[in-house]
Formats: C-alpha cells, sequence, structure tokens
C-alpha cells in the first residue's frame, strides 16, 4: 500500500509542471526509479530462490518413468532330435522376428548422511541471502546519499549563483557611481577602469555559477532517476536544524553494528568458513537409501496387473579414499580463504574507522565555522556600507571600496559553501554509520 502510495505521489509530480521538491520527496522520487535498486532486487529474489532449492540436499525425490523397446533380428528354426522308446523325435522351436519389452517404475531416493554437507548448503544459502539483503541495503544507502549530495550541491549552486548575481548588481552601480563622478571630475580615471574591471570579473563569475547550476541540475536529475524525463520541478531547503556532532566511540560501535558493508564482509567470512566445511564433508562416508517399485515385461496386458509389479530396497554407502590430492587441495584453498576474509574485513573496518573520524572532525568543525561565517559575513557588509559613505564623501578610495565589496563577496560564497557541505558531510557520515536508510524502509 505504501508502494502504490509513493507510486501515485510520483505519477502526481510527473503531470503538473514546476513542482516544488522537498529533500523527502526527492529521495522516495528516487527509490522508484533508480534501476540499480531495481537490479538488487532480482539479485534478492534469486537469492530467496536459492535457499528455497537448498532444500533439495534434504528432501527426498520421487520420480517415475515408462520405457519401451523393440528389437529384430532374423527368423529361423532351431531343429533338435531326442530318442524314446527306441524312436527318434524330431523337435522345431522358431526363433528370432520382433519382440517388445515394456517398463513403469516408481521410484524414491533419500539421502540420510553425506557428512554434514546438506546442513552447511543450507546455511550456505541462507548467508548468500543474508549478503544479498545487505547488499541491496548497501544499494539503497548509496541512492540516498547521492540525491543528499546531488540536492545539497544544486540548493549550493543556486545560492552562489544569486550571490554572484548581487555582486554583479552592486559592481555595475558602483561603475554608475564612479562614471558619474568621473564627469564630474571628482576622481581619476583609474577609479572607474578599476570599477569596470570588477564589474567584468563579476559578469565572468555569474556565467561560470550558471554553468555550475546547469549541472548541478542535471546531477540531480541524474541521482532521482529522471533522466530523460519532461518533469519541471523546483527544490526548497526545509533548513531543519543540524544533528549534534556524534560521540567518535559511540559511532564505532554503531559501525561494526549497522553498516551494511560491514556486514556484508562478516557474511562472506561466514560463507568461506561454510565451504570448508561442506569440502570437510565431502572426505566422510557418504549413505543413500532408495526404493524402487516397478515391472519389466515383454506383455503390455501386463502393465496393468500390479499383482506382477515387484519391488526392491537398496542402501549405497560411499567412501572417498583418494582422490588425486584434488579434495586435499580444495580444502587447502578454503583456509586460505578464511583467512584472506578475515584480513580483507579487518582492512574494511579500519578504513572505515578513520574516515568516521574524519567525518566528525569535519562536521564539528563547520558546525563552529558556520556562525563565524555569519558574524564575518554581517562585518564585511557593514563595513562595505561605511567605505561607501566614505567614498562618496571623497574621503577613501576606490581601492577600499572594491576589497570590501570582495570581502562581501567572499564572505557570502564563504557561508553558503560551508553550510550546504556541512549538510554533505553529515549525510556522508549517517552513511557509513549504516542509518542514513532509516527513514526509507
Amino acid at each position: 500500500m505504501k508502494g502504490l502510495f509513493h507510486l501515485f505521489s510520483f505519477l502526481t509530480f510527473v503531470s503538473l509542471d514546476a513542482q516544488v521538491f522537498s529533500l523527502a520527496e526527492c529521495i522516495e522520487i528516487a527509490l522508484l526509479n533508480k534501476e540499480s535498486l531495481k537490479s538488487v532486487e532480482l539479485d534478492v529474489q534469486s537469492a530467496v530462490a536459492g535457499k528455497k532449492g537448498s532444500l533439495s540436499n534434504i528432501l527426498p525425490t520421487f520420480s517415475y518413468g515408462n520405457s519401451w523397446s523393440e528389437s529384430h533380428s532374423t527368423k529361423g528354426v532351431n531343429t533338435s532330435e531326442t530318442v524314446f522308446l527306441g524312436d527318434t523325435l524330431s523337435f522345431s522351436t522358431p526363433y528370432g522376428g520382433t519382440s517388445n519389452n515394456y517398463g513403469a517404475s516408481f521410484s524414491v531416493n533419500q539421502p540420510i548422511y553425506d557428512g554434514g554437507q546438506w546442513l552447511n548448503q543450507i546455511r550456505s544459502a541462507n548467508n548468500t541471502l543474508v549478503i544479498n539483503q545487505q547488499l541491496a541495503r548497501q544499494k539503497k544507502i548509496n541512492v540516498i546519499l547521492n540525491v543528499h549530495q546531488s540536492f545539497y550541491e544544486f540548493l549550493k549552486a543556486q545560492q552562489l549563483l544569486d550571490v554572484s548575481k548581487k555582486n554583479l548588481t552592486l559592481a555595475r552601480h558602483q561603475v554608475s557611481l564612479v562614471k558619474t563622478q568621473f564627469e564630474l571630475g571628482a576622481v581619476k580615471k583609474t577609479d572607474l577602469l578599476k570599477a569596470q574591471v570588477l564589474k567584468g570579473n563579476a559578469h565572468s563569475d555569474v556565467l561560470i555559477k550558471e554553468t555550475n547550476l546547469r549541472n548541478a541540475n542535471l546531477a540531480l536529475r541524474n541521482s532521482m532517476g529522471l533522466v530523460g524525463s519532461d518533469t519541471h520541478y523546483e527544490i526548497v531547503d526545509t533548513g531543519r536544524p543540524f544533528l549534534p556532532v556524534p560521540d567518535v566511540e559511540q559511532s564505532m560501535s554503531e559501525v561494526v553494528e549497522y553498516s551494511p558493508t560491514l556486514l556484508v564482509f562478516r557474511s562472506q567470512i561466514a560463507g568461506a568458513e561454510l565451504s570448508r566445511k561442506i569440502l570437510f564433508g565431502t572426505r566422510l562416508p557418504n549413505l543413500n537409501a532408495s526404493m524402487n517399485y516397478g515391472i519389466l515385461t515383454n506383455d503390455f496386458d501386463n502393465m496393468t496387473q500390479l499383482d506382477d509389479w515387484s519391488s526392491s530396497v537398496s542402501l549405497s554407502l560411499s567412501v572417498p579414499i583418494f582422490t588425486g590430492y584434488s579434495l586435499s587441495t580444495k580444502q587447502q584453498q578454503a583456509e586460505l580463504n578464511v583467512r584472506k576474509q578475515r584480513y580483507d574485513y579487518l582492512t574494511q573496518k579500519h578504513d572505515l574507522m578513520v574516515q568516521l573520524e574524519n567525518l566528525i572532525n569535519i562536521l564539528g568543525n563547520y558546525q563552529e565555522l558556520i556562525p563565524i561565517s555569519e558574524q564575518v559575513l554581517a562585518s564585511a557588509e557593514e563595513d562595505l556600507n561605511l567605505v561607501q559613505e566614505r567614498y562618496k564623501l571623497g574621503s577613501t578610495t576606490i581601492l577600499e571600496v572594491l576589497d570590501a565589496q570582495v570581502s562581501v563577496s567572499q564572505a557570502r560564497s564563504s557561508l553558503v559553501s560551508t553550510k550546504y557541505n556541512a549538510r554533505i558531510q553529515e549525510a556522508q557520515l549517517r552513511a557509513i554509520l549504516g542509518t542514513l536508510d532509516q527513514d526509507y524502509r
């Protein structure tokens, strides 16, 4: 029902123009559209089928078969003689021609003991399902993370373009002001030229930021699975507060417990150990039971006479004695694979720990920088207003005005970048922790 609601919501979005999407709505659309999620879901379904199929290693198998054969040979007569009471008697026996054989049988085969292979194969199939489920979850987290990144990159590109446009408007106003003062002879021509250079740089920056915005929009559409769609949308930032910076030790415990990447590595270790146990089971005796109930006759009418059918029960025991070193080689390789999987797990775990601590440090730094950047911007804007007033009165130079204008532009850009970079870092941290998908299960 929830999926149908999401699908209906998405179709509604497609049918309307200029829909306004929040981050959560962008993620829902991506979860409906991304082909990579549909692909890994097929892997999960295949693993479910494999889990069911693994039960065949212990369940009995039933079969029914019919057979018919016809043979042709040269016809002839065998003649034999015997003496009876002094008389010689002759006997003739025909042979050859066409003969038919008919057969029917029911058979049941039941494995009894195979060295524990069937149990470990069932466990291995269950483990494979866990791996595919965690890989699907990791893919889902990656999709959600990509939407977070492209969403905030788009907002950042939008606001940086707004900053550039404001800077260009201010530069044009500055050129107009200096031009008027130059015509009145109040300033030198170099002041006008400096103002025009700043306006040209501001115009170039606007063009660059417009290109960045178009590219950010393409990245967002791709992360939502809307490439090739004619859906028109706008996005809005809800402005939720930042999450508290987590404790490093607590976060490391959460990574070990929830991270699908580490869960996959641990399952791969378990899979390698199960493979080793299965190979060990091939060295143990193998016991099977079978029962057959059927008939083999040259008269088709006898096929329906159940009294003529016969049954047989058999037990078969096989013990491998020498296999040309193939089993010992495979066992050695399986043991090496177990050790390799353990080393890979530790390597991945340590890498995630380093990434985790780095992200926590960066995120904490960003959250301290944001209020500082806001204060810097407020001071730069106030300084620009004061410098402009002094320039109008002729008590300062154009260079001070231009420097103050650049300072305001840099402070605005820095605040925008810091704010949205912090959002992206926060999403990356939750992705590593394995908690980014909690709201979309």
